[in-house]
């Protein structure tokens, strides 16, 4: 018996991997992208666990069990196996699940941030909305615009083609609570939601329409409380995909074996732009760059009087040859009513 791969996922951050303005992996044209030596001096560095924890559902750990799979972390992602029995078809030798896997079982992992100053960093939606990331094999229901599916584009940034729509963010949290719904919440000592949702789904004496308001309401609560603790989404996996090329295993004779290339995929999260706001403590002059700059913990941006235009000079007389202009931490940053972000440094 052996622990072959079902399928690997890579979680990339932009912050942690490029090297100033020189890109891991370029997000626009421009882009100035690192060499391939800097590359593997950043990955090699370079720890998911710094911002992140993916922790599976209790039904997936239920599954892990039954069905003699196992999660296995990476400094970069993570990536599950399955126990495996040797066996030759074609004359080629392929390894099939030691207990066969149900074809329309989910593995699911939820995401969440562990650095308070995440959204300092990171390109992401707005916090107070009910809406969540979702990467899948399976297009979601309730979706009025694109979405994009892990196997499409084997990934890439995360960006609106993973976000979902609030109805469909529902729906998701839901599913998971239903499959979840015979474990309790222990550390609170009441009914995990699942078995809430059913209790409201069973009570005779409400109607369809006050069902539906209930659960809906519980659900955004339920969102909300975990976006508070930093639940960015879900990776989601279907056993059997949406098309035979989505699937996470291979189909032969109606028997399942690993695929014989393993599914891997790398979403990566897009570091922020911001504007550079100087501003001097001797003269209380404030000077402010006129291009957005990307925020990277390693490597520095070089700025000169060349980087602020009149606009962004303080009182306008202010000569930028004056300064000198460290690169800003991720402590201050503020966003104005147009998305742009502003790093402020004290100089």
């Amino acid at each position: 018996m052996y622990y072959k791969p079902l399928f690997h996922i890579n979680i990339h951050h932009g912050y942690f991997l490029d090297k100033g303005e020189e890109k891991y992996e370029k997000v626009e044209l421009t882009d100035e992208e690192m060499s391939l030596e800097d590359k593997n001096e950043a990955i090699k560095e370079y720890d998911v666990s710094e911002f992140l924890t993916i922790s599976p559902s209790d039904f997936t750990k239920t599954q892990f069990r039954n069905y003699r799979m196992m999660m296995r972390p990476s400094a970069s992602g993570f990536r599950v196996l399955v126990n495996t029995l040797e066996r030759t078809v074609d004359d080629v030798e392929r390894y099939k699940p030691l207990i066969p896997l149900e074809d329309n079982s989910y593995l699911t992992f939820e995401i969440q941030a562990t650095d308070q100053y995440f959204y300092n960093y990171t390109d992401v939606f707005d916090l107070s909305n009910n809406r969540m990331y979702l990467f899948t094999n399976v297009e979601p229901a309730d979706q009025d615009t694109e979405f994009e599916q892990l196997f499409e584009n084997n990934g890439g940034f995360i960006d609106n083609r993973f976000l979902l729509q609030e109805e469909a963010t529902r729906d998701l949290i839901k599913a998971i609570a239903l499959e979840n719904e015979n474990f309790f919440e222990l550390e609170s000592g009441v009914l995990s939601l699942g078995k809430t949702i059913r209790l409201i789904e069973n009570n005779t004496e409400l109607t369809e329409d006050q069902k539906e308001t209930q659960i809906e309401s519980l659900l955004d609560y339920t969102i909300q409380k975990k976006k508070k603790r930093q639940v960015i989404g879900y990776v989601r996996l279907r056993i059997k995909g949406a098309t035979e090329d989505e699937d996470l295993l291979e189909y032969i004779d109606d028997s399942q074996y690993v695929q014989e290339s393993t599914p891997e995929f790398t979403i990566s999260f897009v570091n922020i732009k911001s504007f550079w706001v100087f501003k001097s403590t001797s003269d209380d002059a404030t000077l402010t760059t006129k291009d957005q700059k990307w925020l990277s913990r390693s490597g520095s941006i070089d700025i000169t009087s060349a980087d602020f235009d009149a606009g962004g000079l303080d009182p306008p007389e202010t000569d930028p040859e004056n300064y000198t202009f460290p690169n800003p931490t991720i402590y201050l940053i503020n966003k104005d009513d147009d998305n742009n972000y502003y790093s402020e440094i004290f100089i």
